[in-house]
């Protein structure tokens, strides 16, 4: 049975979905933070905490699942990591707002949105009821055995070099250990220099909405952006609009390997376009083909190695609430 609370715009369930190894482990003590505030006010709400992979995707499902005409507040505790997994799951978008206690180590989606890191004051603006924001939602697909997959994404589908560095980072021992000391982000500026030294240049084609072609001769990679940060601060696309309907596209080829980690500090505030082989363009569809097989990533997580993508966007398709 759903517990249902008055608070801000009215009444409706209060859910709660927790990955408590957030942050290297400090998921679970940050909860605790804003269990306090809920305790505080005699606040009714239902936690549900993840314990492996697919876990918050499942919960996602099973939370929104909702009859026609009920409405839910799903609020999501983690990284942009967790918040892309609940999208997965997440059914009857109309239905359901969406609320987001960032505690991950790049929050690339709340650096955006300018939400705050602070427990207390982020629990009492989201029980007020907080602002719907709608936002728009991308998604990936491609081809795999014949069937059709897809993924959605919030903030960033990237093809080649960045999808490497996140692959990289999901297990990397040095993310943990910079977590710990509040310096997450400098695990991807660190794999990305490592990276550099290793990674292969491809060639691509690049379709825009089903007209203009992009050749690129050696791609280092190109990221389709819904939100202006990837990467634990990457400002990769500074136009970037949520609400559009359109995604933006930032595109690095023909970039010598000893130029880029000059461009890497530009990037940090969005400065980099003036470099030669970086360019920026902006769809609703963007078809992409590479020669061989690249790692992909959709907000850090990594459906695989693919030739070939599709990205598309739903219009603010998501409540979001800030």
């Amino acid at each position: 049975m759903y517990c249902e609370c008055e608070y801000g715009d009215g009444r409706l369930p209060l859910l709660f979905i927790v990955n408590p190894a957030a942050h290297s482990g400090e998921g679970y003590a940050l909860w605790k933070q804003a269990e306090a505030v809920l305790q505080e006010r005699s606040i009714p709400y239902e936690v549900y905490f993840s314990e492996k992979r697919g876990d918050v995707r499942q919960l996602a499902k099973r939370l929104t699942n909702v009859s026609e005409g009920a409405e839910r507040f799903l609020i999501v505790l983690g990284g942009d990591g967790t918040l892309n997994e609940a999208i997965q799951g997440m059914q009857h978008f109309e239905q359901v707002r969406l609320g987001y206690i960032p505690t991950g180590s790049s929050n690339d989606l709340a650096r955006d949105l300018k939400i705050g890191h602070d427990i207390r004051p982020l629990m009492k603006k989201l029980l007020d009821g907080g602002t719907e924001h709608r936002m728009d939602l991308g998604c990936v697909t491609w081809n795999a055995d014949g069937k059709t997959q897809k993924r959605h994404f919030l903030v960033s589908c990237g093809i080649g070099y960045d999808a490497a560095v996140c692959q990289e980072a999901l297990d990397s021992p040095m993310k943990d250990a910079l977590n710990k000391l509040g310096l997450g982000k400098l695990t991807y500026l660190g794999i990305g220099l490592k990276q550099m030294l290793t990674l292969q240049y491809c060639r691509a084609s690049i379709r825009l909405d089903g007209r203009e072609i992009i050749k690129a001769g050696k791609l280092l990679f190109a990221a389709g952006m819904i939100h202006r940060y990837e990467g634990g601060g990457f400002c990769f696309c500074p136009k970037a609009d949520d609400q559009d309907g359109l995604l933006d596209l930032c595109v690095v080829n023909n970039v010598p390997r000893w130029k880029f980690p000059i461009i890497i500090p530009f990037a940090l505030k969005g400065k980099h376009g003036g470099f030669k082989g970086v360019d920026q363009y902006r769809a609703s569809r963007i078809e992409i083909r590479t020669s061989t097989p690249c790692w992909v990533q959709t907000d850090g997580e990594i459906p695989g190695k693919l030739d070939r993508i599709e990205l598309t966007v739903e219009k603010q398709k998501l409540r979001f609430i800030i």
